[in-house]
């Protein structure tokens, strides 16, 4: 089973950074937009339906589905479930467990809708990462999973150093990043970033480059294997959308 062994950096990072990127501290609708578009799914489908989030981190998807009215079960591998309690602890709709996908202390099929974004391409055996979620999505119930795209166009620069990095202390590896990206940033060479600017800009592309440099695993998958996973689990009125570096996955069981 998959367990929490992708993510020791993980923890670090949310909670030195945990408010970056919350739509509620830029004041722009970034999350909300994304989340939205890219499953399908609307606020009123949302409202009073039971949400698994898996792989929160410190929130910042957490925060748009709590809004929606859902009530949400919010999972986090890592110490980031801390920072996500302090930035979404008011909401009442909300149940954070700390957990790996492995050993999830929940029932199975009892959940509407299950979102994860950012999380299976991090795990050492990325198909059985995939196929433990739906364990939870009941029968009827919709999904929307992204995955690291194997034919990337866009990267991160530093790329080519994960070899290094991936095995330098989070502490280490985080102080690195904050001296380079500001020098990257003026050079525009972080991908990703081309609707934000200023201080904005800036936090984002700290947290984004941490995430490509320090991950044990990185496992970007071809579409004709995601294809064959949702055969395997005969899911209905699947999508398979690239967007940047990503396939994002979503349908019906």
């Amino acid at each position: 089973m998959p367990r929490a062994d992708y993510a020791e950096g993980f923890g670090y990072r949310w909670n030195r950074r945990r408010l970056e990127q919350l739509d509620s501290r830029s004041g722009l609708p970034i999350n909300r937009d994304l989340l939205l578009n890219q499953s399908g799914w609307s606020t009123a489908d949302l409202r009073g339906s039971t949400v698994l989030e898996y792989g929160a981190g410190a929130g910042r998807f957490t925060e748009v589905l709590c809004e929606t009215g859902a009530l949400v079960t919010s999972v986090e591998p890592t110490s980031a479930v801390h920072a996500n309690a302090t930035s979404n602890g008011r909401f009442p709709n909300l149940r954070l467990v700390r957990a790996a996908l492995g050993e999830l202390p929940l029932p199975e099929e009892s959940f509407d809708f299950v979102f994860c974004r950012g999380v299976v391409h991090h795990c050492g055996d990325t198909e059985a990462a995939f196929k433990t979620l739906f364990r939870y999505l009941r029968p009827g119930g919709r999904f929307c999973v992204d995955v690291r795209a194997a034919a990337v166009t866009r990267t991160h620069p530093l790329r080519p150093l994960r070899p290094i990095t991936r095995h330098l202390p989070p502490a280490v590896l985080y102080g690195l990043v904050e001296k380079a990206v500001p020098k990257l940033l003026a050079l525009r060479a972080i991908p990703g970033l081309d609707h934000l600017d200023g201080e904005t800009a800036l936090s984002w592309a700290v947290v984004t480059t941490f995430e490509w440099l320090s991950p044990r695993h990185l496992r970007p998958q071809p579409r004709r294997l995601l294809e064959r996973w949702t055969r395997d689990l005969a899911l209905r009125e699947v999508a398979i959308d690239r967007h940047f570096g990503m396939y994002v996955i979503r349908g019906t069981k």
